[in-house]
């Protein structure tokens, strides 16, 4: 299966998925935290709308429940009695706070349901969460996977101490933990020992290097075999217990244990220890003990609370521009530890792709779903940089159009007009509006332009904004609404975007706009962007359609890059 990102709705798409097709998940959705998160955009300082965490209990709510009610599978069914306590615990209620939570899990339950599905038998899920909803998740993931299949509630320290009004600063994430069976996948994962700890627990040092001292007996007697028996006249049993010896793997580099070693009765695995010099005996006493090298140790087995990674930080390489990104070494160390190379890994709203990038580090396949179509550029970049891969060669995108009729069928399904709208703006290298559609224009940016003749002078910026209309075929009042717009905005140039062909008319209204002048060329204040195959072919071509001065961040080079520029209208 080649790696793949999803756009679109992950309950649609998900329902599309084989049963038992996926070997791990993670999903970090939104937390139901009553507001807006923004992403920025590529070569910006600006930012848009990536989601919205404000939940109503409205149509869609109410859509999401029945479709529930309507599965019949065990697991659907079992979903569907949590919901109805919820519906009981929260009082019915479609306004206020206890709606919002209603309609959260209402949104929640059928998506953590499909993964569920799509999970193979020996698949694990983790659920990113904090405060807000973790308590109402759990449940929900207990109805779904069974509450035997429970295995962490894991605790992420994600920033240092806040000071919180009349409670307890709020620190940590929680990361809900669950299996599909009892069969799952389960890599240990360690971490280095603390300094200190080294320092103390091994204090003895030989040329093997740092070692320390454990136990050669376990705990009780043995009544049969020489586990019991004395060795080399010391009798564990006279102190209630009996002898022990560690198994292959305790042998530190370089010294050879016999190939036989694990078949070995106790007394000869003894016999074995002591003939390398594995075995200390104190200067007083007849209690041996093994020396328990520090290069045979892994570390620190990693617990369920997570205190050394840190989050990210706002000067992080890895840092993308969302404000709910997860660090790195966190998926890392979860996909680790319930996955093997080769195998596949899910995450339903993968965002600034963080899941996927760990994946693709530790060698396994991903797939990757999120609603914002805007995600995809800073994925893309995201997976280039770090790994050297390209779209359609190493990887596949659905959801986003490559052709015309990808275009037309994005831009004519309601409920992702928006996502065609920052599509189309985006390429023009414009920032979407935060209400794409509703202000008179879709996208807004400026030019930047150096004067030559007085290059220790600001640069003059001009605005540019974008209108996306694809629906329908644009009537010339969409056009005159348009025109509007710019002089309201004080935008020096427009770009008028359609999948329908540029009428007379239009072009009439472009010459009355007038024409901006820079270095010699005429730059017409409206202009017009078809979207046809010709674009799909040869993305380039979008520069000779739509014709801007030379956008840039700095100074000139040369004089040749910039003369002077005039107006050639009243702004």
């Amino acid at each position: 299966m080649k790696n793949s990102i999803y756009f679109g709705d992950n309950l649609e798409i998900l329902r599309e998925f084989p049963d038992n097709s996926v070997h791990c998940g993670y999903a970090d959705p939104p937390f139901n935290s009553g507001r807006d998160y923004n992403i920025f955009l590529p070569n910006s300082q600006a930012q848009t709308k990536a989601f919205t965490d404000i939940w109503r209990w409205d149509d869609a709510a109410r859509e999401a429940r029945a479709f529930v009610q309507e599965q019949h599978t065990e697991t659907y069914q079992r979903l569907n009695k949590c919901l109805q306590g919820y519906d009981l615990v929260l009082q019915n209620a479609t306004t206020g706070t206890d709606g919002e939570m209603r309609a959260y899990l209402a949104f929640m339950g059928p998506r953590l349901a499909e993964v569920h599905r799509v999970l193979k038998e020996t698949g694990s899920f983790y659920l990113h969460c904090d405060a807000t909803a973790s308590h109402y998740l759990k449940p929900l993931l207990d109805a779904i996977f069974g509450s035997q299949h429970f295995r962490n509630e894991i605790v992420w320290k994600r920033t240092s101490a806040h000071s919180g009004s009349r409670q307890y600063g709020r620190i940590h994430d929680t990361i809900l933990f669950y299996t599909k069976s009892s069969k799952s996948v389960w890599n240990p994962v360690y971490t280095s020992h603390d300094a200190e700890y080294v320092k103390k627990a091994y204090r003895y040092e030989d040329e093997k290097g740092p070692y320390r001292l454990i136990e050669l007996t376990g705990a009780g007697v043995t009544q049969s075999g020489e586990s019991g028996q004395p060795w080399r006249g010391v009798n564990p049993s006279r102190v209630g217990r009996h002898w022990s010896a560690p198994r292959r793997n305790a042998w530190p580099e370089g010294v050879m244990p016999p190939d036989n070693y694990e078949s070995l009765s106790v007394h000869e695995k003894l016999e074995a220890l002591d003939a390398n010099g594995l075995i200390y005996w104190p200067p007083r006493g007849e209690k041996p003990r093994f020396k328990r090298y520090l290069s045979t140790s892994k570390g620190v087995r990693v617990q369920d609370m997570i205190l050394d990674i840190n989050p990210v930080a706002g000067n992080a390489k890895e840092k993308m521009g969302y404000g709910t990104q997860k660090p790195l070494a966190l998926l890392e160390r979860l996909i680790k530890a319930s996955s093997n190379e080769g195998d596949i890994v899910l995450d339903p709203f993968c965002g600034g792709g963080t899941t996927l990038d760990a994946a693709e580090t530790l060698n396994r396949r991903w797939i990757g779903i999120d609603l914002t179509i805007l995600a995809l550029e800073p994925l893309q970049r995201r997976l280039k940089e770090r790994h050297g891969l390209q779209p359609s060669v190493d990887y596949d995108i659905f959801g986003y159009p490559t052709n015309v009729q990808e275009a037309i069928t994005l831009a004519n399904h309601n409920q992702r007009y928006h996502d065609f709208a920052n599509w189309a703006v985006t390429r023009l290298g414009l920032e979407p509006t935060p209400d794409a559609g509703d202000g008179g224009f879709d996208g807004t940016g400026t030019v930047v332009v150096w004067d030559n003749q007085h290059l220790k002078e600001a640069p003059t910026q001009l605005k540019v904004i974008a209108e996306v209309k694809a629906g329908r075929k644009p009537a010339m009042k969409d056009v005159r609404a348009f025109c509007a717009a710019m002089h309201h905005s004080d935008a020096a140039f427009g770009v008028f975007i359609t999948l329908h062909p540029i009428t007379k008319g239009m072009r009439d209204l472009q010459d009355k706009e007038g024409t901006i002048e820079h270095n010699g060329t005429q730059y017409p204040r409206l202009q017009f962007w078809q979207i046809d195959d010709a674009y799909f072919e040869n993305p380039e071509s979008l520069n000779q359609l739509v014709k801007l001065p030379w956008r840039i961040e700095s100074r000139p080079k040369s004089e040749r890059h910039f003369k002077g520029m005039q107006l050639e209208v009243e702004l």
